[in-house]
């Protein structure tokens, strides 16, 4: 009997330490200075996720298939209501073979716009020696991963690549190459979500998802027809055309929710 006792007396004992302890731990919490903000970019195909490799019918009868398809954002920020940015990220080369998932740390306060531009400012894309860069920066040799025409002395600010079958017929071979290398400086270009409400207070976490809607690229209705049984291929320079229609199409195919 005298062991039963002491055990549950040790019990309760331990128990109280340890609510103390618990308690205490809790309060040398540090209070949350900042906001959280997790951000996804998502390609879509219709209201489903876009798969690398797999083969898609669009508008104009063509089926489609996605082997590379990677872009460059810069300047991802927050804009606050009084017309302030705050910078989330400077650069990032998305895969999109890859989940582009992002959580920042953000001061507390109203938002009302998330912008990102797409592409590489003047200032850093043309005459620049990728080699100058970290081996993990995404503007460097290793980080760009391709992504940087030596003979035009520029990044390629987005690389769509696959195959097309442009009869339309399934089980048909995917014979018809796609390429569209966009880069240049006047392709550049500056994306501003419509007008949101994020309230954000200390300790927050607000999520921001960017869909990219690649059917709509290819859509009949598009600002653009880009039918890739007549034109599938630019490195921006030789087709200029192509290169300034898809990278509209692919502006007005985001949307932020």
């Amino acid at each position: 009997m005298r062991n039963i006792q002491f055990i549950v007396l040790f019990s309760a004992v331990f128990v109280l330490f340890s609510c103390k302890d618990k308690n205490k731990e809790e309060e040398n919490q540090p209070t949350p200075t900042t906001a959280k903000v997790l951000v996804h970019f998502k390609p879509m195909w219709g209201d489903q996720p876009f798969v690398m490799q797999q083969v898609y019918h669009d508008d104009f009868g063509n089926r489609i298939r996605s082997d590379k398809f990677m872009q460059y954002y810069s300047g991802i920020r927050l804009r606050n209501t009084a017309g302030e940015d705050v910078i989330m990220k400077d650069f990032y080369l998305a895969d999109f073979y890859n989940n582009i998932d992002f959580e920042f740390d953000v001061p507390p306060g109203s938002y009302n716009r998330f912008n990102f531009d797409i592409g590489i400012p003047e200032d850093y894309n043309k005459d620049q020696d990728p080699a100058q860069y970290a081996n993990d920066h995404p503007l460097s040799v290793a980080g760009s991963q391709g992504m940087f025409w030596t003979w035009n002395t520029g990044y390629i600010f987005l690389k769509f690549e696959g195959k097309a079958d442009t009869t339309g017929t399934d089980g048909a071979e995917l014979l018809e190459p796609v390429a569209i290398h966009i880069g240049d400086d006047p392709m550049f270009t500056r994306y501003s979500s419509p007008l949101m409400d994020i309230q954000l207070a200390a300790g927050d976490t607000r999520e921001i998802n960017v869909l990219i809607h690649v059917d709509q690229i290819f859509a009949t209705g598009a600002a653009n027809d880009i039918d890739l049984a007549t034109d599938a291929i630019t490195h921006t320079s030789n087709n200029l055309d192509l290169a300034n229609q898809f990278m509209e199409n692919y502006t007005y195919a985001i949307t932020v929710e």
